[in-house]
């Protein structure tokens, strides 16, 4: 059953087959020669373009460009150098108030490490002095110093928190 070969046979009529004449079948041969002949390996041309020394446009447009970038350039700098002189300023002028900040809270360390209440000290042994023999009457200015001393024991320990 299956072991033979079927004996059909078919056939197709193509009605749109395009017919070649011999001539145009000899001159695609001859094409296709040719080109295998070609493909024998050649070195790849070289093309060197024109020097713009040569051509006065290329010359020119040459020129052009050169004397755009350097304007470019040119600018650039100058826009650096702009913005760098600003930053210079700003800089200097940050360090002098860095610098008078710092003064001051010198100086305020400074009035802040002298003995409180000097004032009502030297207005007890001003006291004291004048009246050797009579401390009692010397009672008032010291209770001002003892407030003093403890307003600034105080304002010393608040300060510190």
């Amino acid at each position: 059953m299956g072991g033979s070969q079927s004996t059909r046979k078919l056939s197709v009529d193509n009605e749109n087959a395009i017919q070649v004449s011999q001539e145009a079948l000899d001159r695609i041969q001859s094409q296709l020669s040719a080109k295998t002949a070609e493909q024998v390996p050649s070195p790849p041309p070289q093309y060197a373009p024109s020097p713009p020394m040569y051509d006065p446009q290329k010359r020119q447009e040459a020129a052009a460009e050169e004397a755009y970038w350097a304007r470019r350039i040119e600018n650039l700098k100058r826009a650096h150098e702009k913005i760098n002189s600003g930053m210079v300023v700003e800089y200097e002028k940050t360090l002098k108030e860095a610098n008078e900040l710092f003064e001051l809270v010198k100086a305020d360390k400074i009035v802040n490490k002298l003995p409180p209440c000097e004032q009502e000290k030297a207005k007890v042994l001003e006291c004291y002095s004048e009246n050797p023999n009579k401390s009692l009457l010397c009672s008032v200015l010291v209770n001002e110093f003892n407030d003093c001393v403890c307003k600034s024991r105080i304002a010393a320990v608040s300060a510190r928190s």
